[in-house]
């Protein structure tokens, strides 16, 4: 394996590993950003759960509370995995442009200020727009590799290049989850803080592989 296919195999992981360590959260994080921003609609959640025999009234009332801020949540799963199909013709199309190094150091290098965002925001508009194109670069990821594997490798090696670099999103989808699990078993209180700023950086680390590669616009490799 050569030095750039192990930087391109990294720059994947950490993409992906950012990405796919919050995904699964982005629906609680949101109900969670609606009970504190507006606490008196929806604050009142966290008082019926803690109530030991709650009237039919409340549980009525929780009930469709619950209904209210779980929609919320589906709304914007439906919403950022539009985005990941978006990113991947988006970020495709940029990197024909500007090349496939440059496309994947602005994808990477803006998703850590926006990770960082995240780790503070209170408006739920605004933390669904951050997660939108977060969603964005994680689908970008996948619309960029494949050119940037055929571009450098060429036609002939691209399917085995691009299956191995593939393993790259097997590593990320085992170690992303698990890394989000213990911070949540080990920081309840903190949990989303610290995903946040662990995932900003990984992402910076991918940020620095980035610019181990160079800035060399790659242009395509007709197949011999």
């Amino acid at each position: 394996m050569s030095k750039k296919f192990i930087i391109m195999w990294l720059i994947f992981f950490c993409n992906i590993t950012a990405g796919i360590a919050i995904i699964g959260f982005q629906s609680p994080l949101l109900q969670d950003l609606y009970m504190s921003s507006d606490p008196a609609q929806y604050g009142v959640v966290k008082e019926l759960k803690a109530l030991a025999t709650p009237t039919p009234e409340q549980k009525t009332q929780l009930d469709d509370l619950i209904k209210i801020l779980a929609g919320f949540g589906a709304t914007l799963i439906g919403i950022t995995s539009l985005f990941n199909g978006l990113g991947r013709f988006f970020w495709g199309g940029l990197s024909d442009k500007i090349g496939r190094v440059q496309a994947f150091r602005l994808l990477v290098g803006t998703q850590i200020l926006v990770f960082v965002a995240l780790a503070y925001v209170g408006n739920p508009w605004i933390f669904g727009l951050l997660f939108c194109y977060i969603l964005l670069c994680y689908g970008g990821g996948f619309g960029t590799m494949p050119s940037f594997v055929l571009d450098t490798f060429g036609a002939k090696m691209m399917p085995t290049v691009y299956g191995i670099i593939l393993t790259a999103w097997s590593a990320a989808g085992i170690v992303g989850p698990q890394f989000a699990g213990i911070i949540k078993d080990k920081f309840p209180a903190q949990a989303s803080l610290y995903t946040f700023w662990a995932g900003a950086g990984v992402l910076l680390l991918g940020f620095i592989f980035t610019m181990l590669i160079g800035n060399e616009k790659f242009e395509a490799k007709k197949a011999s």
